[in-house]
């Protein structure tokens, strides 16, 4: 799949998510268990800004879930405008841990926010079929590819694989394979 497209998809289905949640939800844990909703829904804004601007300036504050969904739009459309312009898949980004190639950034921005929209569909008890099959399928086999062992545990990016059944759909084995328990 083209990258921009899968990009574009999976900044659909959080969109898509965020829609579904409330504002009551905003403060419910999610499996990413060192953040709230609000907290994952700022994760995702500020790497698009990283994208769109170089830094990541956004912190969650007292939104509503109907701001945090333009916040977000607005965001999508800036990172998704940033990887479209004529240097944004050939140029270097700059994160905290390294510079990385933009080919290796626009993948990880998409995994992370199809990753991050099954988050917020459990923490907001949406189911997570809705969710782009297709796409999670694509990312599962790069996920694979691209996350080893020295990427897993305390202090780095992914906990270990989780338990995780071949009938099960392919975000949630995306999810699995990137740490998060189905329980």
């Amino acid at each position: 799949m083209d990258p921009l497209v899968a990009h574009q998809r999976a900044q659909d289905a959080f969109g898509r998510v965020l829609s579904g949640a409330t504002d009551e939800q905003l403060e419910s844990p999610t499996p990413c268990t060192e953040w709230r909703v609000r907290d994952l829904v700022g994760h995702v804004i500020a790497g698009n800004q990283r994208v769109a601007t170089g830094t990541a300036s956004y912190s969650p504050g007292s939104e509503s879930v109907a701001e945090l969904a333009a916040l977000h739009a607005a965001s999508a459309a800036d990172a998704q405008a940033g990887f479209a312009s004529p240097d944004g898949l050939v140029r270097t980004y700059e994160l905290p841990f390294g510079a990385v190639p933009g080919p290796t950034m626009i993948g990880m921005r998409t995994t992370d926010v199809l990753t991050h929209a099954w988050d917020l569909a459990r923490a907001t008890g949406q189911s997570t079929e809705g969710i782009d099959q297709e796409l999670a399928a694509e990312l599962l086999a790069a996920s694979r590819d691209r996350v080893g062992a020295s990427m897993r545990g305390p202090g780095k990016p992914f906990a270990d694989e989780q338990p995780c059944g071949p009938e099960a759909s392919p975000i949630d084995r995306l999810a699995a394979f990137l740490g998060r328990s189905q329980t």
